[in-house]
């Protein structure tokens, strides 16, 4: 990260290739592997390895790091990520808080928590993620890739998420900034 905020071209060059796979399917550009596979936890069945799907984990690194890139993207001033508990509930929640499109971002919000398609949750979150950039409102997407395995894994994991994150929508809701210790004061890790 302190290359990217520093203008480093390896850097920029990498923030650059993960947003260009914004809306594309994993495997498709096989160049931000490097980033989006490392530290994937190797299925325990060996069948299921080299299988032609990808496993959620994969596809949760993958979305979550893709939509950090189009985060980041020409914000050279502060990271988008934070290593605090700033789920997209929360940090959209802080987006809602006195803005003049309360309505509409919760509206989007509701969109996002009500579909249970993969393509239209990853759809949803990155109209989120556009809304949040501007106002540069950071969140943790190592906790959004954990979200998005819950999310795909449905029933009761993926209801479990959607709790936390209307509970932490309410939470940020009502804090005027959020930071990485949880306590409403501003800041970013």
């Amino acid at each position: 990260m302190k290359g990217y905020l520093a203008n480093g071209s390896y850097a920029t060059a990498s923030i650059a290739k993960l947003r260009h796979c914004v809306g594309h399917e994993i495997g498709e550009d096989p160049s931000v592997f490097p980033w989006t596979l490392e530290g994937i936890p190797r299925p325990d069945d060996a069948h299921t390895y080299g299988h032609e799907d990808a496993s959620k984990e994969e596809n949760a690194a993958y979305v979550a790091l893709t939509l950090f890139g189009l985060h980041q993207q020409s914000i050279h001033d502060l990271p988008m990520h934070t290593d605090g508990n700033v789920s997209l509930g929360r940090a959209v929640g802080q987006l809602a808080a006195g803005n003049p499109n309360e309505a509409g971002i919760r509206r989007r919000f509701d969109q996002l928590q009500t579909d249970r398609g993969w393509p239209q949750v990853y759809r949803h979150a990155q109209g989120l993620i556009r809304l949040l950039k501007k106002p540069k409102i950071a969140l943790n997407y190592g906790l959004l890739a954990q979200d998005f395995v819950q999310l795909e894994s449905g029933g009761s994991s993926a209801n479990a998420v959607r709790l936390r994150w209307g509970r932490d929508f309410i939470f940020g809701s009502m804090s005027e900034s959020v930071d990485s210790d949880g306590d409403g004061s501003a800041g970013n890790a």
